[in-house]
Protein backbone atom coordinates (compact mmCIF):
# COMPACT_ATOMS: atom_id res chain seq x y z
CA UNK A 1 0.00 0.00 0.00
CA UNK A 2 2.37 2.44 -1.06
CA UNK A 3 0.98 4.82 -3.51
CA UNK A 4 -1.41 7.57 -2.38
CA UNK A 5 -1.68 5.71 0.76
CA UNK A 6 -0.14 7.51 4.19
CA UNK A 7 -0.68 5.59 7.57
CA UNK A 8 -1.90 7.88 9.95
CA UNK A 9 -0.01 9.34 12.86
CA UNK A 10 -1.33 7.52 16.18
CA UNK A 11 -2.81 9.96 19.12
CA UNK A 12 -5.25 9.43 21.31
CA UNK A 13 -8.27 9.25 19.20
CA UNK A 14 -6.24 6.82 16.89
CA UNK A 15 -5.87 4.53 19.69
CA UNK A 16 -9.17 4.64 20.77
CA UNK A 17 -10.27 3.84 17.05
CA UNK A 18 -7.27 1.18 16.73
CA UNK A 19 -9.40 -0.41 20.64
CA UNK A 20 -12.54 0.02 18.53
CA UNK A 21 -10.96 -1.70 15.40
CA UNK A 22 -8.21 -4.37 16.41
CA UNK A 23 -6.53 -6.05 13.59
CA UNK A 24 -6.26 -2.91 11.40
CA UNK A 25 -4.77 -0.46 10.38
CA UNK A 26 -5.70 3.22 9.40
CA UNK A 27 -4.96 4.29 6.11
CA UNK A 28 -5.48 7.54 3.81
CA UNK A 29 -6.93 6.09 1.03
CA UNK A 30 -9.07 7.21 -2.83
CA UNK A 31 -12.11 4.90 -3.18
CA UNK A 32 -10.18 3.63 -6.07
CA UNK A 33 -7.44 2.42 -3.94
CA UNK A 34 -10.19 0.70 -1.19
CA UNK A 35 -11.48 -1.39 -3.87
CA UNK A 36 -7.56 -2.15 -4.81
CA UNK A 37 -7.25 -3.12 -1.27
CA UNK A 38 -10.34 -5.10 -0.87
CA UNK A 39 -9.26 -7.61 -4.18
CA UNK A 40 -6.01 -8.04 -3.04
CA UNK A 41 -7.65 -8.87 1.03
CA UNK A 42 -9.66 -11.27 -0.89
CA UNK A 43 -6.58 -13.22 -2.37
CA UNK A 44 -7.67 -12.93 -6.14
CA UNK A 45 -6.37 -15.22 -8.18
CA UNK A 46 -6.91 -13.51 -11.78
CA UNK A 47 -6.86 -9.87 -12.99
CA UNK A 48 -8.00 -8.91 -16.42
CA UNK A 49 -7.93 -5.45 -16.74
CA UNK A 50 -8.81 -2.69 -19.62
CA UNK A 51 -8.09 0.99 -18.09
CA UNK A 52 -11.53 3.32 -18.79
CA UNK A 53 -11.71 6.71 -16.87
CA UNK A 54 -12.45 7.02 -13.90
CA UNK A 55 -11.89 3.17 -12.95
CA UNK A 56 -8.08 2.88 -14.42
CA UNK A 57 -6.19 3.54 -11.24
CA UNK A 58 -7.70 0.46 -9.59
CA UNK A 59 -6.74 -1.43 -12.01
CA UNK A 60 -3.39 0.30 -11.98
CA UNK A 61 -2.96 -0.29 -8.69
CA UNK A 62 -3.66 -3.94 -8.75
CA UNK A 63 -0.61 -4.18 -11.17
CA UNK A 64 1.68 -2.48 -8.98
CA UNK A 65 0.77 -5.03 -6.05
CA UNK A 66 1.41 -7.97 -8.61
CA UNK A 67 4.38 -6.40 -9.70
CA UNK A 68 6.21 -5.72 -6.59
CA UNK A 69 4.77 -9.49 -5.04
CA UNK A 70 1.90 -8.01 -2.66
CA UNK A 71 -0.58 -9.76 -5.05
CA UNK A 72 -0.39 -13.37 -5.81
CA UNK A 73 -2.08 -13.34 -9.17
CA UNK A 74 -2.04 -13.11 -12.50
CA UNK A 75 -2.49 -10.22 -13.85
CA UNK A 76 -3.71 -9.74 -17.97
CA UNK A 77 -4.04 -6.22 -19.94
CA UNK A 78 -6.59 -6.96 -22.87
CA UNK A 79 -7.65 -5.50 -25.49
CA UNK A 80 -11.04 -4.41 -24.64
CA UNK A 81 -13.71 -4.69 -21.80
CA UNK A 82 -15.35 -7.06 -23.83
CA UNK A 83 -11.91 -8.96 -23.83
CA UNK A 84 -11.82 -8.69 -20.12
CA UNK A 85 -15.12 -10.25 -19.16
CA UNK A 86 -14.88 -12.86 -21.14
CA UNK A 87 -11.26 -13.84 -19.75
CA UNK A 88 -12.80 -13.27 -16.34
CA UNK A 89 -15.53 -15.78 -17.18
CA UNK A 90 -13.16 -18.46 -18.20
CA UNK A 91 -10.55 -18.08 -15.14
CA UNK A 92 -14.11 -17.85 -12.70
CA UNK A 93 -15.00 -21.45 -15.41
CA UNK A 94 -11.27 -22.77 -14.22
CA UNK A 95 -12.06 -22.33 -10.60
CA UNK A 96 -10.49 -18.96 -10.19
CA UNK A 97 -11.53 -15.77 -7.78
CA UNK A 98 -11.75 -12.86 -10.54
CA UNK A 99 -11.50 -9.34 -9.96
CA UNK A 100 -11.45 -6.20 -12.07
CA UNK A 101 -13.00 -3.23 -12.46
CA UNK A 102 -15.20 -1.02 -15.40
CA UNK A 103 -17.41 1.87 -15.64
CA UNK A 104 -19.22 3.85 -18.63
CA UNK A 105 -18.80 2.31 -22.18
CA UNK A 106 -17.12 -0.36 -20.72
CA UNK A 107 -19.91 -1.49 -19.04
CA UNK A 108 -22.04 -1.52 -21.83
CA UNK A 109 -19.20 -2.63 -24.09
CA UNK A 110 -19.43 -6.35 -21.74
CA UNK A 111 -23.12 -5.92 -21.54
CA UNK A 112 -23.53 -9.71 -23.92
CA UNK A 113 -21.08 -11.07 -21.05
CA UNK A 114 -22.28 -9.78 -17.95
CA UNK A 115 -25.80 -12.24 -19.27
CA UNK A 116 -23.17 -15.04 -19.72
CA UNK A 117 -21.50 -14.70 -16.06
CA UNK A 118 -24.28 -14.23 -14.59
CA UNK A 119 -26.22 -17.73 -16.12
CA UNK A 120 -23.08 -19.75 -16.11
CA UNK A 121 -23.45 -18.86 -12.36
CA UNK A 122 -19.78 -17.79 -11.76
CA UNK A 123 -18.97 -15.82 -8.52
CA UNK A 124 -17.22 -13.00 -10.21
CA UNK A 125 -16.80 -9.72 -8.77
CA UNK A 126 -16.35 -6.00 -9.80
CA UNK A 127 -16.05 -2.67 -8.95
CA UNK A 128 -17.73 -0.21 -11.40
CA UNK A 129 -17.44 3.35 -10.72
CA UNK A 130 -20.35 4.75 -12.31
CA UNK A 131 -20.14 7.13 -14.98
CA UNK A 132 -22.94 7.89 -18.14
CA UNK A 133 -22.18 7.57 -21.54
CA UNK A 134 -23.50 10.02 -24.45
CA UNK A 135 -23.01 12.62 -24.79
CA UNK A 136 -19.57 11.67 -23.57
CA UNK A 137 -19.09 12.67 -20.15
CA UNK A 138 -16.82 11.11 -17.47
CA UNK A 139 -18.29 12.34 -14.28
CA UNK A 140 -20.79 10.77 -11.46
CA UNK A 141 -23.68 8.85 -12.80
CA UNK A 142 -25.48 6.07 -12.03
CA UNK A 143 -26.83 5.17 -15.46
CA UNK A 144 -24.01 2.63 -16.48
CA UNK A 145 -24.70 0.38 -13.81
CA UNK A 146 -28.26 0.69 -13.31
CA UNK A 147 -28.59 0.23 -17.28
CA UNK A 148 -27.34 -3.78 -16.36
CA UNK A 149 -30.45 -4.15 -13.74
CA UNK A 150 -31.48 -7.07 -15.79
CA UNK A 151 -28.11 -8.93 -16.53
CA UNK A 152 -28.27 -10.62 -13.26
CA UNK A 153 -25.57 -9.23 -11.07
CA UNK A 154 -26.41 -8.31 -7.61
CA UNK A 155 -25.47 -4.41 -6.89
CA UNK A 156 -24.31 -2.78 -4.19
CA UNK A 157 -23.65 0.67 -3.92
CA UNK A 158 -21.51 1.96 -1.44
CA UNK A 159 -21.68 5.92 0.25
CA UNK A 160 -17.67 5.86 1.79
CA UNK A 161 -14.63 4.26 0.61
CA UNK A 162 -14.67 2.12 3.85
CA UNK A 163 -18.15 0.81 2.45
CA UNK A 164 -16.82 0.14 -0.83
CA UNK A 165 -13.75 -1.81 0.88
CA UNK A 166 -15.72 -3.63 2.99
CA UNK A 167 -18.51 -4.06 0.54
CA UNK A 168 -16.17 -5.82 -2.02
CA UNK A 169 -15.24 -8.27 0.76
CA UNK A 170 -18.43 -8.95 1.88
CA UNK A 171 -19.25 -9.64 -1.82
CA UNK A 172 -17.03 -12.33 -2.72
CA UNK A 173 -18.84 -14.57 0.16
CA UNK A 174 -22.42 -13.85 -1.00
CA UNK A 175 -21.18 -14.74 -4.44
CA UNK A 176 -19.32 -17.80 -3.62
CA UNK A 177 -22.24 -19.12 -1.62
CA UNK A 178 -24.51 -18.29 -3.77
CA UNK A 179 -23.03 -19.18 -7.29
CA UNK A 180 -23.69 -15.36 -8.52
CA UNK A 181 -21.98 -12.56 -9.34
CA UNK A 182 -21.37 -9.23 -7.77
CA UNK A 183 -21.03 -5.86 -9.03
CA UNK A 184 -19.87 -3.24 -6.31
CA UNK A 185 -20.45 0.64 -7.54
CA UNK A 186 -18.75 3.77 -6.67
CA UNK A 187 -19.68 7.21 -7.66
CA UNK A 188 -16.96 8.91 -9.95
CA UNK A 189 -14.74 11.25 -8.64
CA UNK A 190 -17.11 12.07 -5.21
CA UNK A 191 -15.87 8.59 -3.86
CA UNK A 192 -12.83 6.98 -7.02
CA UNK A 193 -10.63 10.05 -6.12
CA UNK A 194 -11.54 11.78 -3.10
CA UNK A 195 -9.07 10.46 -0.15
CA UNK A 196 -10.70 8.97 3.14
CA UNK A 197 -9.43 7.80 6.38
CA UNK A 198 -10.56 4.37 5.96
CA UNK A 199 -9.54 1.44 8.13
CA UNK A 200 -7.95 -1.52 6.23
CA UNK A 201 -8.58 -4.69 7.99
CA UNK A 202 -5.33 -7.33 8.58
CA UNK A 203 -4.94 -10.12 6.09
CA UNK A 204 -5.48 -12.66 8.62
CA UNK A 205 -9.03 -11.26 10.05
CA UNK A 206 -10.12 -11.24 5.70
CA UNK A 207 -8.46 -15.03 6.10
CA UNK A 208 -11.05 -15.64 9.02
CA UNK A 209 -14.11 -14.43 7.47
CA UNK A 210 -13.76 -15.45 3.75
CA UNK A 211 -12.34 -19.15 3.17
CA UNK A 212 -10.72 -20.00 0.04
CA UNK A 213 -12.83 -20.51 -3.21
CA UNK A 214 -14.26 -23.96 -3.62
CA UNK A 215 -15.31 -24.70 -7.16
CA UNK A 216 -18.42 -24.62 -7.63
CA UNK A 217 -20.31 -27.26 -10.12
CA UNK A 218 -19.76 -24.69 -12.84
CA UNK A 219 -16.10 -25.09 -12.66
CA UNK A 220 -13.71 -27.25 -15.17
CA UNK A 221 -13.03 -30.66 -14.07
CA UNK A 222 -10.83 -32.58 -16.24
CA UNK A 223 -11.60 -36.00 -14.34
CA UNK A 224 -15.56 -35.20 -15.07
CA UNK A 225 -15.41 -33.46 -18.71
CA UNK A 226 -18.26 -31.51 -19.63
CA UNK A 227 -19.41 -28.46 -22.03
CA UNK A 228 -20.11 -25.05 -21.28
CA UNK A 229 -22.65 -22.96 -23.40
CA UNK A 230 -23.91 -25.21 -25.19
CA UNK A 231 -27.19 -25.30 -27.19
CA UNK A 232 -29.66 -25.76 -23.63
CA UNK A 233 -33.19 -27.02 -24.85
CA UNK A 234 -36.45 -25.46 -23.54
CA UNK A 235 -37.18 -27.73 -20.81
CA UNK A 236 -33.94 -27.18 -19.21
CA UNK A 237 -33.45 -23.79 -20.24
CA UNK A 238 -36.89 -23.24 -18.01
CA UNK A 239 -35.32 -25.36 -15.55
CA UNK A 240 -31.84 -23.21 -15.50
CA UNK A 241 -33.64 -20.44 -14.98
CA UNK A 242 -35.86 -21.62 -12.33
CA UNK A 243 -32.78 -22.97 -10.11
CA UNK A 244 -31.02 -19.17 -10.66
CA UNK A 245 -34.79 -17.22 -9.47
CA UNK A 246 -34.67 -19.45 -6.51
CA UNK A 247 -31.01 -18.72 -5.55
CA UNK A 248 -30.82 -14.99 -6.41
CA UNK A 249 -34.44 -14.02 -4.25
CA UNK A 250 -32.35 -15.58 -1.16
CA UNK A 251 -29.60 -12.59 -2.12
CA UNK A 252 -31.92 -9.99 0.49
CA UNK A 253 -31.65 -12.44 3.84
CA UNK A 254 -28.23 -13.85 2.97
CA UNK A 255 -26.77 -10.06 2.43
CA UNK A 256 -27.78 -9.03 5.82
CA UNK A 257 -27.17 -12.43 7.27
CA UNK A 258 -23.27 -12.08 6.11
CA UNK A 259 -23.54 -8.15 6.90
CA UNK A 260 -24.34 -9.42 10.59
CA UNK A 261 -21.30 -11.60 10.36
CA UNK A 262 -18.74 -8.87 9.59
CA UNK A 263 -20.22 -6.58 12.39
CA UNK A 264 -19.13 -9.14 14.25
CA UNK A 265 -15.58 -9.89 13.31
CA UNK A 266 -14.91 -6.59 12.00
CA UNK A 267 -16.97 -3.77 14.21
CA UNK A 268 -19.10 -2.62 11.54
CA UNK A 269 -22.34 -2.96 10.41
CA UNK A 270 -24.11 -2.93 7.04
CA UNK A 271 -27.72 -3.22 6.34
CA UNK A 272 -29.33 -3.64 2.68
CA UNK A 273 -31.22 -0.71 3.68
CA UNK A 274 -30.40 1.86 6.26
CA UNK A 275 -33.24 3.95 7.85
CA UNK A 276 -32.07 7.39 9.23
CA UNK A 277 -34.59 9.79 11.44
CA UNK A 278 -37.85 7.73 10.41
CA UNK A 279 -41.04 7.04 12.37
CA UNK A 280 -44.51 7.64 13.03
CA UNK A 281 -43.57 11.78 13.24
CA UNK A 282 -41.95 11.53 9.45
CA UNK A 283 -43.60 13.39 6.75
CA UNK A 284 -40.92 13.19 4.16
CA UNK A 285 -38.53 10.76 3.38
CA UNK A 286 -35.29 11.29 1.10
CA UNK A 287 -34.30 8.46 -0.92
CA UNK A 288 -30.72 7.66 -2.08
CA UNK A 289 -27.92 5.99 -2.79
CA UNK A 290 -23.79 6.32 -2.85
CA UNK A 291 -22.50 9.45 -2.03
CA UNK A 292 -25.46 11.85 -2.17
CA UNK A 293 -26.53 10.05 0.72
CA UNK A 294 -23.91 11.96 3.10
CA UNK A 295 -24.93 15.39 2.13
CA UNK A 296 -28.28 14.14 2.90
CA UNK A 297 -27.64 13.29 6.30
CA UNK A 298 -25.62 16.50 7.09
CA UNK A 299 -29.31 18.29 5.77
CA UNK A 300 -31.91 16.53 7.50
CA UNK A 301 -30.45 17.13 11.15
CA UNK A 302 -31.91 20.64 9.98
CA UNK A 303 -35.63 18.74 9.51
CA UNK A 304 -36.61 16.44 12.33
CA UNK A 305 -39.62 15.59 10.27
CA UNK A 306 -37.58 14.80 7.29
CA UNK A 307 -36.26 11.52 7.25
CA UNK A 308 -33.83 9.62 4.77
CA UNK A 309 -34.25 6.00 3.25
CA UNK A 310 -30.23 4.81 2.00
CA UNK A 311 -30.58 2.25 -0.29
CA UNK A 312 -26.95 0.23 -0.74
CA UNK A 313 -28.26 -3.53 -1.96
CA UNK A 314 -29.86 -2.09 -5.51
CA UNK A 315 -30.37 -5.95 -7.14
CA UNK A 316 -31.93 -7.59 -6.38
CA UNK A 317 -34.26 -4.95 -5.11
CA UNK A 318 -34.29 -5.31 -1.06
CA UNK A 319 -38.15 -5.00 -0.74
CA UNK A 320 -38.65 -6.63 2.52
CA UNK A 321 -35.94 -4.32 4.26
CA UNK A 322 -37.60 -1.13 2.63
CA UNK A 323 -41.01 -2.07 3.82
CA UNK A 324 -39.50 -2.98 7.00
CA UNK A 325 -37.76 0.65 7.47
CA UNK A 326 -40.54 2.53 6.04
CA UNK A 327 -42.82 0.61 8.80
CA UNK A 328 -43.75 2.83 11.34
CA UNK A 329 -43.72 6.00 8.43
CA UNK A 330 -47.64 7.57 8.80
CA UNK A 331 -49.66 6.59 5.49
CA UNK A 332 -49.76 10.70 4.93
CA UNK A 333 -46.00 10.38 4.30
CA UNK A 334 -44.06 11.55 0.99
CA UNK A 335 -41.14 9.62 -0.53
CA UNK A 336 -38.47 11.74 -2.63
CA UNK A 337 -36.30 9.26 -4.40
CA UNK A 338 -33.27 11.23 -5.62
CA UNK A 339 -32.24 10.21 -8.93
CA UNK A 340 -28.45 10.62 -10.35
CA UNK A 341 -29.45 8.47 -13.12
CA UNK A 342 -31.39 8.82 -16.68
CA UNK A 343 -32.25 6.05 -18.35
CA UNK A 344 -34.76 7.28 -21.16
CA UNK A 345 -37.84 6.84 -19.07
CA UNK A 346 -39.90 9.02 -16.90
CA UNK A 347 -39.07 8.12 -13.88
CA UNK A 348 -35.56 7.03 -12.51
CA UNK A 349 -34.31 3.68 -11.09
CA UNK A 350 -35.02 4.49 -7.92
CA UNK A 351 -38.25 5.84 -8.57
CA UNK A 352 -39.27 2.63 -10.14
CA UNK A 353 -38.16 -0.19 -7.55
CA UNK A 354 -39.96 2.29 -4.90
CA UNK A 355 -42.90 1.74 -6.38
CA UNK A 356 -42.46 -2.04 -6.83
CA UNK A 357 -41.52 -2.43 -3.43
CA UNK A 358 -44.38 0.39 -1.92
CA UNK A 359 -47.27 -1.29 -4.01
CA UNK A 360 -50.59 -1.04 -1.88
CA UNK A 361 -49.15 1.80 0.44
CA UNK A 362 -50.99 4.95 -0.15
CA UNK A 363 -47.82 7.00 0.37
CA UNK A 364 -47.21 10.08 -1.82
CA UNK A 365 -43.91 9.13 -4.30
CA UNK A 366 -42.45 12.17 -5.93
CA UNK A 367 -38.92 11.62 -8.42
CA UNK A 368 -36.43 14.36 -8.29
CA UNK A 369 -33.53 13.74 -10.73
CA UNK A 370 -30.26 15.64 -9.72
CA UNK A 371 -26.57 15.04 -9.98
CA UNK A 372 -26.81 13.28 -13.75
CA UNK A 373 -23.29 13.45 -15.41
CA UNK A 374 -21.57 14.63 -12.21
CA UNK A 375 -23.42 18.48 -11.55
CA UNK A 376 -23.26 18.45 -7.86
CA UNK A 377 -25.64 18.29 -5.25
CA UNK A 378 -24.42 20.61 -2.62
CA UNK A 379 -26.92 20.81 0.88
CA UNK A 380 -28.56 23.85 -1.37
CA UNK A 381 -29.89 21.32 -3.55
CA UNK A 382 -31.06 18.83 -1.04
CA UNK A 383 -32.85 21.90 1.08
CA UNK A 384 -34.49 22.40 -2.82
CA UNK A 385 -35.60 19.27 -2.96
CA UNK A 386 -37.52 18.99 0.78
CA UNK A 387 -39.17 22.18 0.02
CA UNK A 388 -40.26 21.20 -3.71
CA UNK A 389 -41.65 18.06 -1.66
CA UNK A 390 -43.44 19.37 0.95
CA UNK A 391 -45.09 22.86 -1.44
CA UNK A 392 -45.13 22.16 -5.08
CA UNK A 393 -44.50 18.77 -6.35
CA UNK A 394 -44.72 17.43 -9.44
CA UNK A 395 -44.84 13.88 -9.96
CA UNK A 396 -41.38 13.84 -12.10
CA UNK A 397 -38.67 16.98 -11.04
CA UNK A 398 -35.80 18.07 -12.68
CA UNK A 399 -33.84 20.15 -9.71
CA UNK A 400 -30.97 22.67 -10.22
CA UNK A 401 -31.04 22.29 -14.11
CA UNK A 402 -30.27 25.84 -14.96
Amino acid sequence: MKTDALERTAGPRAQREVQRYPRHRQFILKGNYAAAEAARLCRVGFVPAYPITPQTTIVERLAEMVAQGELDARYVNMDSEHSVFAAALGASLGGERVFTATAGQGLFYAHEVLHAIAHFRLPVVIANVGRPSIPWNIWSDQSDSLAQRDTGWVQFYGESSQEVLDTVIQAYLLAEQLNIPVMVVLDAFYQSHTSENVWVPNQDLVDEFLPRRTPGPMCIDVANPKSFGGLVPPEHYNKLNYTYWRDAIQVEERAGQIAAAFAGLFGRRYDNVEAVQIGPHTKLVLVTVSSITSTARGVIGKYPDVGLLKIRLFKPFPKASVQEALRTLPDDAILAPIERNFLGDREGAIFQEMQRAMYGRPLRMYDFYAGAGGKDVPPETIEQIIHLARTQPKDVNWVDIA
